[in-house]
């Protein structure tokens, strides 16, 4: 099962029960596995998938036909069979071939991480660029695995004097289908990327300062644009509630007006494909001029997020840009997470503590923002 291959997977994610997976590769505990364990299991919860159970494994030596050893792989057969598991999910990302050598051994349905986080995409698109932008992504994901579903089929090279397989003929049709829509999807991005840069340039002429919200995904970005913008913007307790940039005009305590733009949410490991198809949406944080950078400052891996954050707009080109970090939701931070608050405090970054939610006005906040402007 591909999950890309699904249109209307709401009520099919409902009778899943699946078991997911995290090797040495990623943690280097269990412990440590635990965390990504916590994450994978609110991307699955995102679409409704029901999370059974869980295991590490030790990877010692990588095997390519399985990536885990047989004996981890025996181990993995059982617990699925023993929890009436009808999905494995890896965290990390696997190859078609280990995809498919996983389905013929456990006979369910294998897919990873980034299959997850493609499909969440693909139910959160509102706007035709997203949509389109969700769908080239899918598509250079789905490419190498178009195997999997024409597998029952004969090998497209074999046989006497290399005469074809029956499947060659509808898996060739598939791909080049495949290939001509990427570049058609290609095209269409690029022209409504013309129009966005467009109007990026009027927004220039105008000299309006563009700040960009940007942090990892469910940190209260939208919130916080809603708070001090009195906008209307999707706001959810779930990963990836936004997916479309969306500015807001807003004055601040000098009299000036600046343009605030909440962004995508960041993630670890986001699928590069995701991160090719959204350059253009992420580029709002690449042409601001400023980052307001939000984080969760009661999660445990706190300190994750933040490096998560700050590699994603190192990858962009956008980190060296005036930033103001907020540490968010302040009136939920434990004994623990603040021994990482000390370290972030250390860090040398220019930050503010706040919680968008609880606190009385935005006021200190827009205060600083154009002290930075300044």
């Amino acid at each position: 099962m591909a999950f890309a291959d699904i249109s209307k997977p709401q009520d099919i994610f409902r009778k899943i029960r699946a078991l997911l997976v995290v090797t040495s590769d990623q943690a280097s505990s269990r412990t440590d596995a635990q965390r990504h364990r916590d994450e994978l299991e609110a991307l699955c919860t995102t679409l409704g998938i029901r999370c059974v159970a869980w295991d590490y494994f030790n990877v010692r030596s990588f095997n390519s036909a399985t990536y885990i050893g047989s004996g981890q792989v025996e181990r993995l057969a059982f617990e699925a069979l023993e929890n009436e598991c009808n999905l494995v999910i890896f965290n990390n990302a696997i190859s078609p071939r280990i995809q498919r050598n996983h389905e013929e051994i456990l006979g369910i349905a294998v897919v990873d991480r980034q299959e997850i986080i493609l499909q969440i995409f693909a139910d959160r698109a509102t706007t035709r660029e997203a949509r389109l932008q969700v769908e080239l992504a899918q598509l250079q994901y789905s490419l190498p695995r178009l195997k999997r579903k024409w597998a029952d089929l004969s090998q497209q090279r074999g046989g006497v004097k290399g005469a074809k397989g029956s499947g060659e003929k509808q898996l060739e049709l598939d791909k080049r289908q495949a290939q001509a829509r990427i570049v058609r999807l290609k095209k269409e991005i690029a022209e409504i990327g013309k129009s966005r840069d467009i109007q990026r340039h009027n927004r220039l002429r105008k000299d309006v300062p563009c700040v960009a919200i940007v942090g990892y995904t469910n940190s209260g970005k939208s919130t916080l644009l809603n708070r001090i913008a009195d906008a209307d913007v999707l706001s959810e307790d779930k990963l990836f509630a936004t997916l479309d940039p969306t500015s807001r005009k807003v004055f601040l305590p000098d009299g000036r007006t600046a343009l605030f733009t909440d962004t995508v949410g960041f993630v670890s490991d986001l699928p590069h494909e995701l991160v090719d198809a959204f350059r253009s949406t992420l580029e709002e944080a690449v042409l601001a001029d400023l980052l307001l950078i939000v984080l969760d400052a009661s999660r445990d891996d706190f300190m994750m997020c933040w490096e998560t954050t700050k590699g994603v707009l190192e990858q962009l080109g956008a980190f060296e840009k005036p930033r103001l970090v907020l540490l968010n939701k302040m009136d939920a931070v434990t004994e623990q997470t603040m021994f990482a608050i000390n370290a972030f405090s250390l860090t040398g970054e220019n930050f503010m503590k706040v919680s968008v939610k609880e606190d009385p006005d935005m006021a200190p906040v827009l205060k600083k923002i154009a002290e930075i402007l300044d």
